[in-house]
């Protein structure tokens, strides 16, 4: 049997979500969990690989069991043994053949930007700190170029394990909300260190020091990763969502 997670977590104080030997990761929390829930040892494969410091409000994953276990009783009790940072929200049994990150037709990460003098220690957990002059206009006219198909090796971090760095953005956009500015990102699949490397440079447009035409050359010409701007802290980022195609639902 094949059952499918929706994991929330707040990635501050692990090494990200894959499992390390050398460091606690999301991963091995999760499979821990469970294994002492189910009482047999579980390998649980995420949509995502989200780095240190990052975290998620919809990861998606799976894991496969020999037992038949009721999804409501496997929230509840996988949660009871969980730390309060990671929560299983929701469960499902899959047909047979699923896999979290082969089937996902889509992901969303939203990166959050705070403009403020001083950034209170509640908010700098899930967000960044931007001076108020931040031209969000030209972030938003930058960041035109990154919709469509493209070869993202500008902001693609070594290390990544990928073949190809073509990825397909289907949306790309910032939400302005007081001085809460933050940026959607929704994709076909995402490098390592892919959103956090646009956001970094869309910055430095923001704070006049590259312009929207430069950011654009960035993407139309596959420009090497040292010619980008940094890569933006973690802890401004999430994992929001994963979608899966019609004929990958829970039963």
């Amino acid at each position: 049997m094949v059952y499918y997670l929706t994991l929330g977590y707040r990635g501050t104080c692990y090494a990200g979500w894959q499992r390390q030997s050398n460091a606690t990761a999301v991963q091995q929390v999760v499979e821990e969990a469970l294994a002492e829930v189910l009482a047999r040892p579980v390998t649980v494969v995420g949509a995502g690989r989200t780095d240190a410091g990052v975290h998620a409000r919809g990861q998606a994953a799976h894991f496969e069991c020999d037992r038949d276990f009721p999804c409501r009783g496997l929230i509840h009790a996988t949660n009871r043994v969980l730390p309060d940072d990671i929560r299983v929200m929701a469960a499902g049994r899959m047909p047979e053949g699923f896999h979290a990150r082969k089937h996902a037709e889509s992901k969303e990460y939203r990166y959050r930007l705070v403009r403020a003098d001083i950034l209170s220690p509640l908010e700098a957990l899930f967000a960044v700190r931007v001076g108020a002059g931040l031209d969000v206009d030209a972030m938003r006219l930058a960041t035109e170029a990154l919709v469509g198909r493209h070869e993202f090796t500008a902001f693609a971090l070594a290390g990544g394990g990928h073949r190809s760095a073509w990825r397909t953005l289907r949306r790309a956009e910032w939400v302005e909300r007081g001085r809460v500015v933050s940026l959607r990102l929704v994709g076909d699949g995402f490098l390592r260190g892919m959103v956090r490397s646009i956001v970094g440079t869309l910055i430095e447009v923001g704070e006049g020091r590259r312009s929207v035409e430069a950011f654009g050359r960035l993407v139309a010409d596959a420009r090497p990763r040292d010619e980008a701007g940094p890569t933006a802290p973690p802890q401004g980022l999430e994992l929001h969502h994963v979608t899966y195609p019609a004929n990958w639902l829970p039963l």
